[in-house]
């Protein structure tokens, strides 16, 4: 299924459907301010398995998984963020970063990577707080992308719905998007290290 929704003012009604197959624990695919992605509810087992499957990553994977979180108290409330980093991140988000942390007590073991970490996002983007809002809790994300090495290509909604009809519920389409990745930032005890240089102004 796929709904169409205008990114700059989306309606909660038409969002409505992928809410439900979210809070049914199913796979959908929205977008964000960095492309395409695939997402379910934190708490089901069954999407995280999903997702891990789509992007080829096992439990035993360097790379964690990734949840968007409405604000800086999520972040605190599922990462462990040390008090030197706090300005940093409230200076950065919401925005295009991803941030690789401790993952505390409250984050499923199934989004683990071998380090126990997890990548936590605050986009910028209506569609995302509206699917948080709606949904009352993360959303476990992951990027349409094939491979980090692949080249990117524009991303078209209806060319998605159709290559993963078996995997996701519901398709959100908001137009073509070009997939632009995150920078993505560990931070661990009081370093700062970047895995990977992506949108944004990135000055410690």
């Amino acid at each position: 299924m796929r709904v169409h929704v205008d990114a700059e003012r989306p309606n909660p009604r038409k969002l409505q459907p992928a809410v439900d197959a979210l809070k049914k624990g199913q796979v959908i695919v929205y977008p964000t301010d960095t492309g395409y992605a695939f997402g379910c509810a934190m708490s089901s087992a069954k999407g995280i398995a999903a997702i891990r499957r789509l992007k080829g990553l096992d439990e035993r994977s360097h790379k964690p998984l990734t949840m968007i979180v409405s604000g800086l108290t999520d972040v605190g409330r599922f990462g462990v963020l040390g008090t030197s980093h706090f300005r940093l991140v409230r200076r950065l988000l919401p925005g295009p970063y991803t941030l690789v942390l401790q993952a505390t007590s409250e984050v499923p073991k199934s989004m683990h990577n071998r380090h126990h970490e997890v990548g936590l996002r605050v986009p910028d983007h209506l569609v995302c707080r509206m699917l948080i809002g709606e949904l009352g809790e993360p959303l476990l994300t992951g990027s349409v992308t094939p491979g980090e090495n692949e080249t990117p290509e524009l991303e078209e909604a209806e060319e998605l719905e159709n290559r993963h009809a078996r995997d996701v519920a519901v398709t959100v389409d908001v137009g073509p998007l070009w997939p632009d990745p995150s920078t993505v930032l560990r931070m661990i005890g009081d370093d700062v290290e970047v895995l990977r240089e992506g949108q944004g102004d990135f000055r410690p």
